[in-house]
């Protein structure tokens, strides 16, 4: 089975290809340029360094948010083509849910905290399990620190953002080792080869697919506020 993944929704990018049951290729980009520049070159590239083209690739697995509003309509927005333009199945994760992934098999409950700007974080509590604990969601961060009530992992940018908060919270916690704190597209992949899922291509699905939003964009809060 030939694989794509994609995340696009942070400004640490990644792209991973699977094919002959083994990863062929990993892409990891600390975005100084935007998504949409560095995106499309290095899946070219990826497929060339896998030997395939695009009709090859049986899936592609896209983080779909949330995260960052423009960097995830990108990801989506290529996935969508390549996919619509292929007839390729397209299967989309939480990106929370991805962060959590992260750990393979965590002895702890892991709680996922992005930092969403604006003082808030996007954020979900999950079991060993990865079942939902607390639902994925947009937080002030000493909402969800006061739902947690049992020594956990922290994953995620949210961490170093809020250490203050987090201290002064006085949950048990450990944090992660800080390569695991981006959403990773190898994990997708993983997450698909350790699940039942065989989604079939399905073209009103793919083309009516929305990003993982919690909120409005600030430019929509801009405009509401203007009209």
């Amino acid at each position: 089975m030939n694989i794509m993944a994609l995340d696009t929704s942070s400004r640490c990018g990644s792209i991973a290809l699977y094919s002959n049951d083994r990863i062929t290729f990993i892409s990891y980009l600390d975005i100084q340029l935007t998504h949409s520049e560095r995106l499309l070159p290095q899946i070219d590239f990826g497929l060339q360094q896998s030997s395939l083209i695009p009709v090859d690739l049986d899936l592609i697995c896209l983080s779909n948010g949330p995260g960052s509003f423009t960097g995830t309509r990108i990801g989506l927005a290529t996935a969508k083509g390549i996919c619509m333009g292929n007839e390729i199945p397209l299967q989309p994760y939480n990106t929370l849910a991805v962060l959590a992934h992260n750990v393979f098999l965590p002895a702890l409950p892991v709680l996922v905290m992005m930092d969403a700007r604006m003082n808030e974080v996007y954020a979900a509590l999950y079991a060993q399990d990865y079942k939902e604990l607390i639902p994925p969601g947009n937080y002030n961060p000493e909402d969800i620190l006061s739902l947690v009530k049992e020594t956990c992992l922290i994953i995620g940018d949210g961490y170093r953002r809020f250490t203050t908060e987090i201290s002064r919270s006085g949950i048990k916690y450990i944090p992660v080792p800080e390569n695991l704190n981006v959403p990773l597209a190898a994990t997708m992949i993983g997450m698909f080869l350790q699940s039942d899922e065989k989604p079939d291509y399905d073209f009103n699905f793919i083309s009516q697919l929305e990003p993982y939003y919690f909120r409005k964009s600030q430019a929509e809060l801009v405009k509401e506020r203007r009209s």
